[in-house]
């Protein structure tokens, strides 16, 4: 980044599946905010160059992107964005969807992106969260969601390796929100969590 200063940023943080896709494409649909979904920047790569094929390698068994490649994936789409004049730094605020997803990705980030709100998408209900993974898979041919030992994986990678995120960051960043209702409730929920925390108003 040739910017000194860093971008305004809000996280939503949950296991796969619940719900920061569909929250954070709303969002971004507002005027002074641009959603950034890790999982759709890396899906946007061409499948035959070798950073689509490497992508892929882990995608299709459930295995988090290494961060090394995951950041420079980021780096790179956000810098094009600017170049493109899609990022104003003085007047957006990033949602940041699947990313930074490990205590690695957290300290490589650091320069990058100034966190003003952590949004935790809590879904309680394993069995509904696979199913809804399951749904979306038939949906939408995702590699990421392709039969249950993937998705279980998933899981089980998120509260391996993503989990421990939350504790990166200041306790008073943080905002839970049931995740396990209908979306126009979570968004009602998320709305009220951000209200002041975008484009520098706190």
């Amino acid at each position: 980044m040739a910017e000194a200063k860093r971008y305004a940023s809000i996280l939503l943080f949950g296991c796969p599946g619940s719900g920061k896709g569909t929250q954070g494409v709303v969002l971004g649909a507002l005027p002074n905010l641009v959603h950034l979904a890790m999982g759709d920047i890396f899906r946007g790569l061409d499948k035959n160059s070798d950073i689509g094929r490497e992508f892929l390698s882990y995608a299709t068994k459930g295995l988090l992107v290494p961060d090394e490649l995951t950041i420079r994936v980021f780096r790179q789409h956000v810098e094009q964005l600017r170049t493109d004049g899609k990022i104003d730094l003085a007047y957006h605020t990033l949602i940041l969807d699947g990313i930074p997803r490990t205590l690695g990705q957290v300290e490589l980030l650091a320069d990058v992106i100034e966190v003003k709100r952590v949004v935790y998408l809590m879904i309680e209900d394993r069995d509904a969260l696979i199913a809804r993974l399951a749904n979306r898979a038939a949906k939408s041919n995702r590699p990421d969601d392709a039969d249950r030992s993937v998705i279980e994986n998933r899981i089980l990678v998120y509260e391996h390796e993503t989990h421990p995120v939350l504790d990166a960051y200041p306790k008073k960043l943080l905002a839970r929100v049931n995740a396990d209702q209908p979306p126009l409730g979570v968004l009602r929920d998320v709305a009220g969590c951000l209200i002041g925390y975008v484009s520098g108003q706190i």
